[in-house]
């Protein structure tokens, strides 16, 4: 696959070396992992100029900072399953799934809990059964779904208005 002319003029442009070394996590520039983060569960698909995966927080200051200073986009994203390709795009995909991944705290008394946005909803509501509760938005890719792509995909499911 050919990328456009500009994609390939911001590509070559960008010192992806200084990035990949500046991260704990990792950065891909091959082909085949930007073809592999090319779509979601939709239709559309547009290879990115990379793929990180941040391992702290400080990775993805570093990652914003980057972006902003070599004028492209980040695409955050979890599992990948949106129906409307909006984890698809020419910038750096920030896969936040293998490292983001853990419920840090949960406060039944209170009725919250705190987690990152790689948590599974099927296992948020495994760790939360015992304590009476449940996290609602009832998806059909509950089991893979992750909270961080719920909420900034607005997800919740058929039911929602129940």
């Amino acid at each position: 696959m050919v990328l456009p002319s500009a994609q390939i003029f911001i590509f070559e442009a960008m010192n992806f070396s200084l990035l990949k070394d500046a991260l704990e996590g990792e950065l891909f520039t091959d082909q085949t992992t930007r073809r592999l983060y090319a779509t979601d569960a939709s239709a559309y698909r547009e290879v990115p100029i990379a793929v990180a995966f941040p391992k702290t927080e400080e990775d993805i200051a570093t990652l914003i900072r980057f972006a902003g200073e070599n004028k492209t986009s980040l695409i955050p994203r979890t599992a990948g399953t949106s129906l409307a390709g909006q984890v698809v795009g020419g910038g750096i995909v920030v896969d936040i799934s293998k490292y983001f991944n853990q419920i840090i705290e949960i406060n039944a008394a209170e009725k919250w809990a705190l987690v990152q946005p790689g948590v599974v909803r099927d296992d948020l509501n495994q760790f939360l059964k015992p304590h009476g509760y449940y996290f609602a938005p009832e998806t059909s890719t509950a089991n893979r779904a992750m909270i961080g792509g719920m909420i900034g995909n607005n997800s919740c499911g058929s039911n929602s208005v129940v």
